[in-house]
Parts: structure tokens; sequence; C-alpha cells
């Protein structure tokens, strides 16, 4: 059980340094344009299935561009205002942010590595 509990703190630690709090984002908006990042947004919930699956994509994403793409989560039933601001109806939803915060591809569902790699690529990281 303590295994568990000290997972449990360790995943929940290490989302929140990936997550937005509620209402929040446009400080890591704007951050990631003053860095030069394209971001991508991950636009879900916990618990969802799909949501959940992306989190390992999420951070491959993170771990092949370090200091080019900035990924963000949001729990859409947490800030729904953000939700609603990105236009979200289904979970999980990736919106992608070019450097100057202008979108320029968005998907719903699940989004494998592979298929988002070449949409980065195609856009210049």
């Amino acid at each position: 059980m303590k295994l568990k509990i000290i997972t449990l703190s360790f995943l929940m630690l290490t989302l929140s340094s990936a997550c937005s709090s509620a209402g929040d984002i446009d400080p890591a908006l704007n951050k990631a344009k003053a860095e030069g990042k394209v971001v991508m947004l991950e636009l879900g919930s916990v618990g969802c299935i799909p949501c959940e699956k992306m989190k390992p994509v999420m951070q491959k994403l993170r771990d092949t561009y370090p200091g080019k793409l900035e990924v963000i989560f949001i729990d859409v039933r947490e800030d729904n205002k953000t939700g609603r601001r990105f236009g979200v109806n289904m979970i999980p939803t990736q919106v992608f942010l070019d450097k100057t915060g202008k979108e320029f591809h968005r998907h719903i569902g699940f989004y494998a590595y592979e298929e988002i790699e070449p949409i980065l690529k195609k856009n210049g990281l």
C-alpha cells in the first residue's frame, strides 16, 4: 500500500508541473511564446482512458523536443473555461500553437507519437 501511495504522490507531482491551474493558461502560453517554443495543449481529463494513454506520448514529446516544444495538459473538468476557449467538444483534444501563439493543427482522440512527429517537423521542429 505504501508503494502505491508513493507512486501516486510522485505521479501527481509530475502532472502538476505539466498542468495549468484552472483559468491560468495565459502565463504558460506567454512564457512559451517569449521563449520561441511551439505549444501542444493536451485538453483532456484525469481518468479519461484515451487521455491517460496520452501521458507517455506527452512525456516522449517533452523528452524529444526540450527547449523547442512546451507540452501543457489541461484538465477541462477542472478548467472548463480553457476548454471552451479552445473549442473543446470531445476529449482528448490536442491543439498545436506555433511560436507566435497561432493554432496550426488540431486533433481529437488518442494521438500516437508517430503521427504527431511529422506534424511538428512540417512546422519547423
